[in-house]
């Protein structure tokens, strides 16, 4: 139990990482605060990962689980920004049929809600939806969620 309040190896520096310090971690999460107004489930989704990201320093096994909620969160702003876009749509079976996150990024794009490269972001998400046995590092996590960040920072510009 005393074992709660100690580092993860990767993050102590005993295994993998060069070693980081909780706060550390803490001032790599303040960058990607998001003071822009935006529905309240995104903004949850949003600090649930870095939350995790956070926590990892005590469970490295939450950095994974940071990242695999990224691009989920991601499509999760893009719903509630352009979703309606795409209410009423049927599969073949009449079932409904949501837009994915790769065409509500196209739409995005299409429509200059953001700027951002988007070609690789589905095949980015579907490596982390269907897993990998690549090692995570918080560099690699930082990379992705600072691109998912200022999608959402696009998404909801401040008035």
């Amino acid at each position: 139990m005393s074992d709660l309040n100690l580092p993860d190896p990767y993050f102590s520096g005993a295994a993998g990482f060069i070693g980081s310090t909780l706060e550390d971690l803490y001032a790599d999460m303040r960058v990607f605060e998001l003071s822009v107004p935006l529905p309240a489930s995104v903004r949850r989704s949003h600090d649930a990962i870095r939350h995790a990201y956070i926590y990892a320093y005590f469970s490295y096994d939450l950095l994974t689980m940071a990242a695999s909620q990224t691009f989920p969160c991601l499509e999760l702003a893009l719903r509630e920004r352009i979703g309606y876009q795409f209410a009423n749509r049927v599969d073949k079976k009449g079932r409904p049929r949501p837009a994915m996150l790769d065409e509500l990024l196209k739409s995005a794009k299409e429509q200059n809600l953001i700027s951002s490269e988007i070609e690789y972001l589905s095949k980015m998400r579907n490596m982390f939806a269907h897993g990998s046995d690549a090692v995570l590092n918080p560099p690699m996590f930082l990379t992705t969620f600072e691109i998912v960040t200022d999608i959402i920072r696009e998404l909801y510009p401040s008035p």
